[in-house]
């Protein structure tokens, strides 16, 4: 967050709040969620996209007792990069 915060201080935004900033950064994230829970795909230009995958219910098994057991469906969030954010991490490809 300090650094959202120090980037819109340096393009001049001097009235902003470092708990402005995070307030609404927060709201952001929040709405994102709440639509990603309705079933809603969020697309951010040049970032990505957020979609929900629902993976069926299946039949599982423990994996210390053999025995089988049911795995119920639930739902996961999957994201796909956009061009322009695979092109700047793959141009600065080092190793860690």
């Amino acid at each position: 967050m300090e650094n959202i915060y120090q980037q819109l201080r340096d393009q001049g935004n001097k009235e902003l709040s470092r708990q402005d900033v995070i307030m609404a950064v927060g709201l952001i994230l929040d709405h994102c969620a709440h639509a990603l829970a309705e079933g809603e795909r969020i697309e951010i230009r040049d970032f990505g996209a957020f979609t929900l995958h629902i993976i069926a219910a299946r039949a599982g098994r423990n994996p210390k007792t053999g025995k089988s057991v049911d795995v119920p469906e639930k739902r996961t969030v999957h994201f796909k990069p956009g061009t322009a954010m695979r092109v700047k991490v793959n141009q600065n490809n080092r190793s860690f």
